[in-house]
């Protein structure tokens, strides 16, 4: 049995067990009015950052956040590999469809992969996405209060550069790229 097939399987124990109501905790938080508040000044004050300006930037915040994302299942099977150098950011800069000309500025690039061998139904197609979705937003949070600029690079590489994307970068499911950096001069909407 795989590491995902456990992750599962124990995800539907634990569902079992919630509907059967013999799980749950009384040990939760009543967030006051002003934390409330805070997070939705976060919340709404978030913008994608395209520019970006040189100062480095300590991307291990968010990293740890994006290990505490919702999965389908709980399989946590999307998985980011970190790309600081110059090399491999103008590379992307030409082959992510949504990044020409400007994501090789960035001071860290997330390539967000999913691993297809985490989810087993013919169904499922669209999981990995969602699940790289609900990362990409935290990743947006995480960026927003630490003061580090963010935005979501679509999965698009043109047909004729996905081979060479594939043996570049890694040949599991792409699901898009994050792109961080500090900046001058917020983005506006």
């Amino acid at each position: 049995m795989d590491v995902y097939q456990e992750r599962y399987i124990e995800h539907q124990k634990h569902k079992r067990q919630t509907l059967m109501g013999n799980t749950g905790t009384t040990d939760f938080h009543i967030y006051s009015e002003e934390v409330k508040a805070w997070f939705d000044n976060i919340a709404i004050n978030r913008r994608s950052q395209r520019t970006f300006n040189k100062t480095d930037i300590d991307i291990s915040p968010i990293l740890k956040m994006l290990e505490t994302v919702p999965s389908s299942c709980n399989r946590h099977a999307v998985y980011v590999k970190t790309i600081t150098g110059r090399d491999d950011k103008d590379l992307l800069s030409g082959l992510l469809v949504g990044g020409v000309g400007w994501v090789c500025h960035a001071h860290t690039i997330l390539l967000l992969f999913a691993d297809l061998t985490a989810y087993k139904g013919t169904a499922e197609g669209p999981l990995p996405y969602l699940d790289a979705g609900v990362m990409v937003q935290m990743a947006y949070l995480a960026a927003e209060v630490n003061n580090i600029g963010c935005c979501y690079v679509n999965p698009n590489i043109r047909e004729h550069n996905q081979e060479f994307f594939k043996q570049r970068f890694g040949g599991d499911l792409f699901c898009g790229a994050l792109a961080f950096g500090k900046y001058d001069c917020k983005a506006t909407l």
